[in-house]
């Protein structure tokens, strides 16, 4: 289920979750711990970190878990989940990205032609690369760029599966075995799939024997 969240600070210009770079830690999975100033870029969906003020991507190849102040984040693959709620072993994640489609869509507000802009839009998205560059630089000029509205995807996380939080896609992993019985469970419970307190009742069924 997809919700839209306002985006205070992300903009074109600094397409980042937080208004800053957080002091944080990844968590490897060889036991290593790395500390650093951290953010998570919304357009590519990936772990940025500083060296000497300058930005950098960071592979999450062998990361197992990452903190950004108070803040946690799972991986899956080169994604970054962060946590919303947890429960043991199960946890309900959100994928958070900007919304770059709304940006292309034309409508010539305010006095202003569609093709003129879409094309300021666009050449702000162009210009979007921040890796190798001074951060310092970057943050200064945040709000030159378009505003950012972000999109907010959550996941059901557990030690044996990442699933999208929608009917559909439980329902697929799903036993074969047990479908009446998923059917009748969820009759019982009216999962609302954009509530990550009813995601998290979900992992229950996986749990019962």
């Amino acid at each position: 289920m997809f919700s839209f969240a306002s985006a205070q600070e992300a903009t074109t210009a600094w397409p980042y979750l937080y208004p800053e770079f957080t002091q944080g830690t990844v968590y490897m999975a060889g036991g290593n711990k790395i500390s650093r100033k951290l953010n998570v870029h919304v357009r590519a969906d990936a772990l940025h970190y500083l060296d000497k003020d300058i930005i950098k991507e960071a592979s999450t190849a062998d990361v197992l878990y990452v903190e950004i102040g108070e803040d946690g984040y799972m991986v899956n693959g080169p994604s970054l989940l962060k946590v919303v709620l947890r429960n043991g072993d199960a946890a309900v994640c959100a994928s958070i990205l900007g919304n770059y489609d709304a940006l292309r869509e034309t409508g010539g507000a305010y006095g202003v032609s569609s093709t003129t802009s879409a094309t300021r839009k666009l050449t702000s998205i162009d210009c979007d690369s921040q890796i190798g560059r001074n951060h310092m630089l970057i943050w200064q000029s945040r709000h030159d760029g378009q505003a950012l509205e972000l999109i907010t995807k959550y996941f059901l996380v557990t030690s044996g599966f990442v699933v999208p939080a929608t009917k559909k896609a439980v329902e697929e992993i799903v036993p074969e075995a047990r479908r009446q019985e998923w059917k009748t469970w969820l009759k019982s419970h009216r999962i609302k799939w954009n509530k990550p307190e009813d995601v998290l009742t979900v992992a229950e069924f996986f749990n019962e024997k």
